[in-house]
């Protein structure tokens, strides 16, 4: 007939639903059954939706029932089976009432009322009935009835086991519920890894499990492989770079455009001639780990590393991050890497490490930043003359502090967007190679300790 009973179950994560798990059991299946139980009981089984409509009976499993005219869900009184179409009038026995505390009800149904002249077998029968909710809108009842000349002791215990056998099919369900949301937790769990692959938080990634689902362990293997491969290729690209472009979800956030920005420039002085007294891999370990603590606090302070040229780094505040207040987040990282490189030193000393001496030049003006490159490769980067600045000021900390262990010049341009937090110690007015007219400079003093560097990201990020 093309009918179907089925039950759904939503499947949700954080109160969204993910997916349905649906079982479902073709009408013809259910009159299937109740045709072999009525063959092996010697009884009639029925499924009757709610108490007035036929579900499932041996007459639909009949090949030829469509064409007779018998359908289900066809109401008892015109369905052509007098014993159920007197059931609306049967009688309960109430002395079985054990029975009944358990949702079985047995009750007689008399014939000779209303169908006396119309029914040659038995007038009085016995139906034994159960009802069980939650697969539509009226409970279903299961049963069987049987003439009165069959009933015993044996007959009984016999029904009740006719029952359990239909009632197994809700358990089937109520399996296929439970291995539903079996299947659920793995799934979600790649929904969870996948959200932290698309931020790019790979460092929170962890690898899904094996499982014992072809299917959910061909995912697993591909996902882990993936995962692999992503976590090898973020170490040749600026990951913090990658992250901040997907966190803003802008559209063409990476196109090149004109904007203000705090550029950084930094170099080691003398690194040359310390290299030369160094292997290739002791001097790599020293680049490694001086980098390490630059990248990690133009980072905190809210900064894009844009590259490393020789023994020199170059950073920026501003892209892809509009920070309102970019010069001083970029100026307090100076600070924070003045006084991390002061500490590195110290145990550099007790290390037998040399100690390093690095100037930074800071300039705050503009700038074109985006994807600069060639159409098969680009890089997220600066161009323009603020960089120019920031690299002569670098080159000038030499002449400004020649024995600081870290000499910091920022132009007048910076200078004037710092509040009474930075000292700012006047340098004079300088003529920096490529520029024609004479540049103001500052070196850096104290800087008033920030609460938090990156809570001043966020607010600087909300203004």
């Amino acid at each position: 007939f093309g009918l179907y009973a089925h039950v759904s179950v939503p499947l949700a994560r954080d109160g969204v639903t993910q997916a349905w798990v649906i079982a479902a059991v073709e009408l013809q299946k259910l009159s299937d059954i109740t045709r072999e139980l009525s063959s092996r009981f010697g009884t009639h089984a029925f499924i009757l939706d709610g108490e007035d409509r036929v579900l499932a009976d041996q007459r639909l499993a009949d090949p030829d029932a469509l064409k007779n005219g018998v359908l289900p869900l066809t109401p008892l009184a015109t369905y052509g089976d007098p014993v159920l179409a007197a059931y609306g009038s049967r009688k309960v026995e109430r002395e079985f009432d054990t029975r009944h505390a358990r949702d079985i009800e047995i009750a007689e149904i008399d014939l000779s009322v209303d169908n006396a002249s119309e029914w040659s077998g038995d007038t009085t029968y016995i139906a034994i009935t159960r009802k069980i909710a939650g697969y539509g809108d009226e409970p279903w009842t299961l049963g069987a009835y049987f003439e009165t000349s069959q009933i015993s002791d044996e007959i009984e215990r016999v029904m009740g086991s006719a029952l359990l056998g239909l009632g197994a099919m809700a358990v089937a369900v109520i399996v296929a519920i439970l291995l539903g949301r079996r299947l659920s937790r793995p799934i979600q769990a790649i929904a969870g890894q996948a959200t932290r692959v698309a931020d790019f938080d790979l460092d929170g990634v962890t690898p899904l499990p094996r499982s014992r689902v072809l299917e959910l362990d061909n995912q697993a293997s591909a996902f882990n492989a993936m995962l692999i491969g992503l976590r090898a290729f973020s170490t040749y690209i600026p990951r913090s770079l990658v992250a901040k472009l997907v966190r803003t979800g802008e559209i063409g956030i990476a196109e090149p455009r004109e904007a203000v920005v705090t550029v950084m420039f930094t170099d080691i002085a003398g690194f040359t001639t310390l290299s030369e007294r160094m292997d290739a891999a002791a001097a790599a370990r020293l680049l490694n780990h001086h980098f390490e603590i630059l990248c990690r606090e133009v980072d905190t302070h809210g900064g894009t590393v844009d590259k490393f040229l020789g023994d020199g780094m170059l950073a920026f505040f501003g892209a892809p991050d509009r920070l309102k207040g970019h010069a001083a987040a970029a100026v307090r990282a100076a600070a924070a890497i003045r006084e991390e490189l002061e500490k590195d030193n110290l145990e550099a000393a007790g290390e037998g490490r040399p100690p390093l001496h690095v100037r930074i030049g800071i300039h705050t003006g503009s700038v074109i930043v985006g994807n600069i490159g060639a159409s098969d490769r680009v890089n997220y980067t600066i161009v323009g003359d603020t960089v120019n600045v920031s690299q002569r000021l670098q080159d000038l900390g030499k002449q400004l502090e020649p024995d600081a262990a870290t000499a910091i010049a920022i132009s007048g341009e910076t200078a004037s967007r710092l509040d009474e937090k930075f000292e700012t110690i006047p340098a004079g007015k300088h003529r920096l190679r490529g520029r024609g007219e004479a540049t103001e400079v500052f070196q850096l003093g104290k800087v008033a300790t920030s609460e938090s560097p990156r809570l001043d990201v966020r607010r600087a990020q909300a203004g």
